[in-house]
């Protein structure tokens, strides 16, 4: 049996997760977390053969658990669950040492297909990410500074340029306005940004966004 453990802060995502890996036949799911400190305990404490893992969790994101873990004794392989198939966040992810990468959407066999190939020590990415890859991970193309963005500042950065304040954002992501304003500065800095007019526009510009919504309540200075 592949022993799992299985960290997503949405409760009824890692359950469809749980009940898929489960439902496999070969594949015992031997631990769960909602968040990434979380996650690092529950390896340390049933060692298994490998970590499906988010990206975008609270208290510890997915990037910065493949960091703490990278050293790790008995060290599982990781394969990373996430719902941006993006070459700068696939770049970080497989440098900070995942095995495997799957977008959410094609869940499903892909999911256990990289669990299996992971518990070989093989690499599995999913069928829309690899040309990516392809394109992106070995060219010799400008470093993207969305690269510098953890999924996190991603998230903030998006839902501040489609006009949501601290607080609404805060509370969509379950986490302090404290925590937002943050996460908005470092954004910031890492795009080489120092108002809100220059971080659509960067936005825009790098694709983070499409376009941007109007939304009335927003409170951050342009």
């Amino acid at each position: 049996m592949i022993r799992v453990v299985v960290a997503e802060d949405h409760i009824l995502v890692r359950q469809g997760i749980v009940k898929l890996l489960e439902g496999a036949g070969d594949i015992e799911v031997v631990g769960e977390a909602d968040n990434g400190r979380a996650a690092v305990t529950a390896l340390k404490a049933v060692h298994p053969d490998v970590l499906v893992l988010d990206l975008t969790m609270p208290k510890l994101d997915g990037l910065d658990t493949l960091a703490e873990i990278k050293g790790m004794k008995d060290r599982p392989q990781v394969v990373v669950l996430s719902m941006h198939a993006d070459p700068g966040l696939i770049r970080q992810a497989l440098q900070t040492g995942a095995l495997g990468y799957v977008v959410k959407q094609s869940v499903a066999d892909e999911l256990l297909a990289a669990v299996r190939a992971a518990r070989q020590g093989s690499m599995f990415l999913s069928s829309g990410v690899s040309g990516l890859i392809a394109n992106n991970f070995f060219g010799e193309q400008e470093r993207n500074l969305l690269d510098n963005l953890s999924p996190r500042e991603r998230e903030v950065v998006k839902r501040v340029v489609e006009g949501y304040s601290a607080r609404e954002i805060a509370e969509s992501l379950r986490t302090s306005v404290k925590t937002v304003e943050k996460q908005r500065r470092d954004a910031m800095r890492k795009l080489e940004v120092d108002n809100l007019a220059s971080l659509v526009r960067v936005s825009l510009e790098l694709g983070l966004v499409v376009s941007r919504p109007t939304h009335a309540s927003s409170q951050y200075p342009a």
